[in-house]
């Protein structure tokens, strides 16, 4: 996997006129080499792949990073990196401008003989369309994320606290093989609802509000992430009403999802359904984002992006309406772009679920 990302990363060397390039971002290393230990820095040049680690990381970097030949720290990172960039004779290095903090870029000037080159992309735009491998895992975390919203609606009820309700969620979700949470939660509850990342509160939820539930975790290094709002007990005309406006927008944006259509537009399906029932100013954010080796990450889905969508663009759609003072809702699904559509992979339920 890691020669064929290597290949991969090569032609943006030529399109860069570098002779290599460093890869710092803890997540693009992971991509490009498979070590996911916290302390490395990958050098790739057209014939060459290096990882530099110190003693703590040499085996499990060998381990890992296949096709890499692995360097061993010695005091200083950037006098080790000085010297491997001369023994191979580099004179231009680009770097992930960033991903470099100005810190790092005056030792690197001070250190490095190479000329630098700052560049905005260099495995962002490797991960944006995923592999098979890759959506396997991703398949299998969405799987056990969507199975987690039934746990929710078995445990949440009224007097029981947001943070309450976030630690059991985790639980659930490491038992089950996550690694670790993708994002602290967010649990949402009656007026808070109105923030769109309300995390957990020590706050006890009340009967006949809106919860909005946003969480995630990773699996096999892979992200997930999901919203879903619950009604505890009757929830009223109102929310009703809201919560209808953001189910049509999530639902008919997310049919939308094709090979060839632009994000922008995407978001404006979803946009023109909340502004037509006179809510355009309660939804602030994009529609959605790329979600893989981090929670967070290219393509984004809103109305200043200019990326077509393709397949294996692994992405959510989470239109919201939150208001000041009342409350909010959002509901939120990771999709796959497929050759023909898009494959829905967090399957739960989107009808409103009123907790009894």
């Amino acid at each position: 996997m890691n020669e064929n990302r290597l290949e991969k990363m090569r032609p943006l060397l030529r399109q860069y006129d570098v002779d290599a390039m460093v890869i710092s971002n803890p997540t693009n290393l992971r991509y490009m080499s498979g070590f996911d230990g916290t302390s490395a820095v990958l050098l790739i040049g057209a014939k060459d792949a290096c990882l530099i680690t110190d003693f703590r990381y040499t085996e499990q970097a060998t381990a890992q990073a296949v096709g890499f030949t692995i360097h061993r720290q010695e005091g200083d990172l950037y006098r080790t990196m000085a010297d491997l960039i001369v023994e191979k004779g580099w004179r231009r290095v680009a770097f992930e401008a960033k991903h470099v903090t100005f810190a790092e870029h005056r030792e690197m000037m001070e250190k490095l003989s190479a000329d630098l080159v700052p560049v905005d992309e260099s495995a962002e735009s490797l991960r944006l369309i995923k592999s098979g491998a890759e959506l396997a895992l991703i398949r299998k975390g969405a799987a056990i994320t969507a199975q987690a919203f039934d746990y929710i609606c078995s445990i949440i009820k009224p007097g029981l606290s947001e943070r309450e309700l976030g630690l059991d969620l985790e639980m659930y979700l490491k038992r089950r093989g996550a690694e670790e949470k993708s994002f602290n939660f967010i649990v949402a509850s009656g007026e808070r609802g109105a923030m769109p990342h309300g995390i957990a509160s020590a706050r006890n939820m009340k009967s006949g509000e809106l919860v909005t539930i946003d969480y995630g975790a990773v699996f096999d290094g892979y992200a997930t992430d999901m919203t879903r709002t619950v009604a505890l007990g009757e929830p009223g005309k109102k929310n009703r009403e809201i919560y209808t406006v953001v189910q049509e927008a999530q639902r008919t944006a997310a049919e939308a999802v094709r090979p060839g259509i632009a994000a922008r537009e995407v978001d404006g399906i979803a946009r023109r359904i909340i502004e037509k029932a006179g809510y355009s100013q309660y939804f602030g954010h994009g529609l959605g984002h790329g979600v893989g080796l981090d929670t967070h990450e290219q393509p984004v889905l809103s109305p200043r992006s200019d990326t077509i969508l393709k397949p294996g663009m692994v992405i959510t759609v989470e239109p919201g309406i939150y208001i000041g003072g009342f409350g909010g809702v959002r509901i939120e699904d990771m999709l796959v772009v497929t050759a023909n559509g898009a494959e829905v992979l967090t399957e739960a339920a989107r009808d409103l679920v009123i907790i009894e």
